[in-house]
Parts: C-alpha cells; structure tokens; sequence
C-alpha cells in the first residue's frame, strides 16, 4: 500500500508522487509522519523539510510555510515555495538570507517600514533558513 504526494506553489505543481511509502511533514507543533491508512488531518506547515520515503530511498524536499491535507492515502501540500535539497545552491541561499536580514534591520532602524517588504524578506528570510536546515540534515 502506497500513498500519494502532491506539494503544490503559486506557480503550480512543485513535486509530485503516487508511489510513496511515508511522509514527514513540519507541522506546527512538531514533525509528523504519514504512512498508508493515516486518518483525514488538515494541519498548518512550517517552513522546514519534507522527508519522503519509497522504495528503500530517502528523498528530502524544503518547503515554505503553509498547509498539508490528508485524505484517504493522498497528501496535498500547499506551500508558497518547495525546493528539492540536491537544487540547493548553499552559498546563494546564504547570501539571500543574510541580504533579507541585513534590508529588515536597515528598514527598522529607518522606521522605514513599508509592511508589505517587510513581509516578504521576512518570507526570503524564512525559506532561505529552510532550506540551510534541511540541507544540513543530509
């Protein structure tokens, strides 16, 4: 018995799978794994690593913040952005990062505060750390 693995951003279908044995989902209180005949849950995401086992292989994906949905032996994960590990440049996730905390500072010691870029190097910032971290499990 498998199960089925949809991770879904903005700009469409991100990863896609029907033949997984289990899945470990960052959820808000902490990991949790999916294997076949799990019950219905709808859970809220943090930005962290998807670990996807099939076949004897390990597969390990970082997402942003957002949404998991379980139903039957399907799992949709909506996300605003996913990544699999082995696409992650280390170096230019860190500069990213580091240029995202380096405009927020800057812009709060301003009192510049535009909210809408605040919110979005806060999400550069987040998915950047998401993908360090789950690059660094490996």
């Amino acid at each position: 018995m498998s199960i089925a693995l949809e991770i879904i951003t903005p700009e469409g279908v991100a990863w896609s799978d029907k033949d997984i044995d289990s899945v470990v989902l960052p959820a808000l209180d902490g990991e949790i794994e999916i294997l076949p005949g799990h019950i219905p849950l709808i859970t809220i995401l943090n930005a962290g690593r998807i670990g996807i086992k099939r076949g004897g292989n390990e597969e390990d994906l970082a997402i942003d913040k957002g949404y998991a949905r379980c139903m039957g032996d399907v799992i949709s994960v909506l996300t605003e952005a996913a990544i699999e590990v082995e696409d992650i440049d280390y170096d230019a996730v860190e500069d990213a990062k580091n240029e995202a905390l380096k405009a927020i500072e800057q812009a709060k010691l301003k009192k510049n505060l535009d909210e809408v870029e605040i919110e979005r190097l806060e999400a550069i910032a987040r998915f950047s750390i998401a993908q360090l971290l789950a690059k660094g499990k490996r």
